[in-house]
């Protein structure tokens, strides 16, 4: 992949990551709570979401379908990268609780992993023509 894909990938990467940790600061323990029912919801939700993340990766970056899973790998990498660095130095950016920190880091980390198996199912190898 070319330098400018690349930087491309990881941009969105961080446009995904803020987007989510965003959504945790101002959902809050609304939903991420113990005991509260919308939370499993949520974490299912992260399939289509990861899936309708993926698309617009996929339209974007103009990636063949045997780019996906290097695509998703490095948004996911960024994401975790941000993640991390944010959890354990700026955690008021997921809100001002324990619980919603705590909640709100394990659905980013649930959505990183969906998103790897999607890349994963999705990528197809080229076929090669002989």
């Amino acid at each position: 992949m070319k330098l400018s894909k690349l930087s491309l990938l990881s941009i969105l990467g961080v446009v995904f990551w803020l987007s989510a940790a965003l959504f945790v600061r101002f959902a809050g323990e609304k939903i991420f709570s113990e005991n509260n029912s919308n939370l499993i919801i949520l974490f299912l939700l992260s399939f289509p979401i990861s899936y309708g993340l993926i698309f617009i990766t996929q339209k974007v970056a103009n990636l063949k379908q045997s780019e996906l899973l290097q695509a998703v790998s490095l948004m996911t990498f960024v994401a975790a990268f941000l993640d991390g660095t944010a959890m354990l130095w700026f955690k008021q950016l997921y809100g001002t609780t324990f619980e919603t920190c705590f909640y709100g880091a394990a659905w980013i980390l649930w959505g990183a992993a969906c998103g790897l198996f999607l890349g994963y199912l999705l990528d197809r190898p080229e076929q090669k023509t002989a």
